[in-house]
């Protein structure tokens, strides 16, 4: 188990460029307790744990599932487990995040002005929407008589 806890630790920390010593800084757990759980393969304390998680800007869980110190069975909750409420609730929250993380000026929206790339695909409210355009053009096409060719089918 110790060492697929360093293991664990050492990827997130080759992941961002980082040392032992990097890690703790950021954390604020001491460089003999992560020496400590690299050579004895000791598990974090609770709070030593969360400190990591939030220094490398990682889930809580599965650290403590790579450190030994929850089973994965135990972090791994049937849905069953959960009500409607706190499953609206996490759904909700992972969404804001993704949500937050996308910037708004990185959205390119369908509209109906000249300079959108998207302009194409935006329906005009005042006239027939421009996928049933798309679709009558198509039909029309496919009903124009075959172009004049060989008869042997070649």
């Amino acid at each position: 188990m110790a060492e697929t806890w360093w293991r664990y630790l050492d990827a997130h920390l080759e992941a961002r460029g980082w040392k032992a010593a990097d890690l703790s800084r950021a954390s604020g757990v001491a460089e003999s307790r992560l020496s400590d759980w690299r050579k004895r393969g000791s598990p974090p304390a609770i709070p030593n744990a969360r400190a990591v998680a939030e220094a490398l800007d990682i889930p809580l869980v599965p650290l403590l599932v790579a450190a030994g110190v929850l089973a994965v069975d135990e972090a791994r909750q049937s849905l069953a487990g959960y009500t409607v409420d706190e499953l609206l609730d996490e759904v909700r929250a992972r969404f804001n995040a993704a949500h937050s993380a996308v910037s708004a000026g990185g959205v390119i929206h369908p509209t109906l002005d000249d300079g959108n790339r998207l302009h194409l695909v935006a329906d005009n409210p005042g006239v027939e929407p421009l996928r049933v355009q798309q679709e009558r053009a198509w039909i029309g096409d496919a009903e124009l008589p075959d172009p004049p060719g060989p008869e042997d089918g070649a």
